[in-house]
């Protein structure tokens, strides 16, 4: 693979087609509520500036199945962009006007059309290009050929710097790499460089693997490839929920993948002497109800479970204060809504507390990021990762299709 990192000397003054993952949460008025994914790739941006290359960023958000919608319009993020770097903000479907400052187009017209190849090779280098959603064209998520070549029309050199989505088989992440000289940006090799640490031979132990979240089924694959290596298995939230109900043990109405119970019981035999689940919980009948802390075998048929209880988090703080190396994925409880992110957020403030320290610490998934940003222990981690699933599948031993592509 051809790392950006070493080979900038060779695509100085190119243009460049950059694909980020830049599905960033934006409310109903527009207003984006997250800038994480924005913020790891500025790194990436900044180089290739610095190399004085013309950059054309690709991205999407949301699903809008081939469709142009303007719900998952990616202006927003373009203009947070432009604030990041202190550059002035336009959005333009036709004429890129040349300006003596330098900006960030917006550019929201279809990359199909013939004008705008022209368009944008007459856009000044110093200014950024952010193409309009990416996934509006029906063979993004097909990984067309046709499509592919459309994109590689526009730039003489590929760089992918978006690991989040290094798992899906799309045109601007796979096929693109056949048409143009491609490279992986510095976001997708320290995600690389990092990850690579859980799977290699020589970890430090102890190895503590903290999972929660609701889908065993998203997780089982890597549970079992980590789990094989790591010392502890500690579990949370609806899975562990599957795990008591796959016991037998009553979990009245909370929320879990009854689907996946053969699946959770082979897991508990396969790890029966490294998986450790919550000793007591957070429960009630309702959201809004009477909230108590309980041991797990008191729960009652009409009780839902939101949270890791107060003994839980002291005994796997233990763990995680003792561990070499921590690798967490996913909320310990019902973490969007409070008082149930007690249990997720305590503990994100424990690996903190080793991390960079003592033990090497990463982190990753949606509900994952939120708590450690919520917490403010960014920092304290070796790293936060940006992907989720891609996350997931790349530790489960599986190589990714946009990595594939790159090597």
């Amino acid at each position: 693979m051809k790392f950006l990192s070493k080979n900038l000397s060779k695509i100085k003054n190119k243009t460049v087609l950059l694909r980020l993952d830049l599905n960033e949460p934006v409310d109903s008025n527009g207003k984006l509520l997250d800038d994480f994914r924005l913020q790891s790739v500025l790194p990436t941006i900044q180089a290739l500036h610095k190399a004085n290359c013309k950059i054309i960023i690709m991205a999407h958000r949301g699903r809008p199945d081939g469709q142009w919608q303007t719900e998952f319009t990616l202006e927003p993020i373009a203009k947070r962009l432009a604030d990041l770097l202190a550059y002035k903000f336009v959005a333009t479907d036709s004429k890129i006007t040349d300006y003596p400052i330098n900006h960030v187009v917006f550019y929201q017209g279809s990359i199909l059309e013939s004008s705008t190849k022209q368009q944008i090779e007459q856009c000044e280098t110093q200014n950024i290009i952010v193409l309009e959603n990416i996934r509006f064209y029906e063979g993004e998520e097909k990984n067309s050929a046709s499509f592919a070549t459309k994109l590689a029309s526009l730039a003489d050199v590929y760089v992918n710097d978006a690991f989040a989505v290094s798992h899906r088989k799309s045109s601007s992440v796979v096929a693109i790499t056949e048409k143009l000289p491609s490279y992986a940006g510095l976001l997708l090799e320290r995600e690389i460089v990092h990850l690579d640490k859980l799977l290699g031979a020589r970890i430090k132990k102890p190895f503590v693997l903290m999972m929660g979240g609701i889908k065993i089924s998203d997780k089982a694959k890597t549970l079992a490839h980590l789990g094989a290596k790591a010392d502890r298995i500690l579990l949370g939230g609806g899975l562990a929920n599957l795990l008591f109900a796959a016991q037998g043990k009553e979990i009245g109405k909370s929320v879990y993948e009854e689907s996946s119970l053969p699946l959770a019981k082979q897991i508990l035999l396969n790890f029966k002497e490294k998986i450790v689940l919550p000793v007591d919980v957070v429960s009630g009948t309702t959201q809004r109800g009477q909230i108590v802390s309980k041991p797990v075998y008191q729960i009652k048929a009409s009780d839902n479970i939101f949270d890791i209880g107060p003994k839980t988090i002291l005994e796997f703080s233990q763990y995680l204060k003792s561990a070499g190396t921590i690798c967490w994925n996913g909320p310990l409880g019902f973490f969007e809504k409070k008082p149930f992110h007690t249990g997720t957020a305590a503990l994100a403030r424990v690996i903190g507390g080793v991390g960079k320290r003592k033990a090497y610490t990463v982190a990753g998934g949606g509900e994952t990021v939120a708590a450690v940003r919520e917490t403010h222990q960014f920092e304290h981690y070796d790293h936060v990762s940006t992907g989720g699933g891609a996350m997931l599948e790349y530790l489960s031993g599986k190589e990714l299709p946009g990595i594939k592509a790159l090597n």
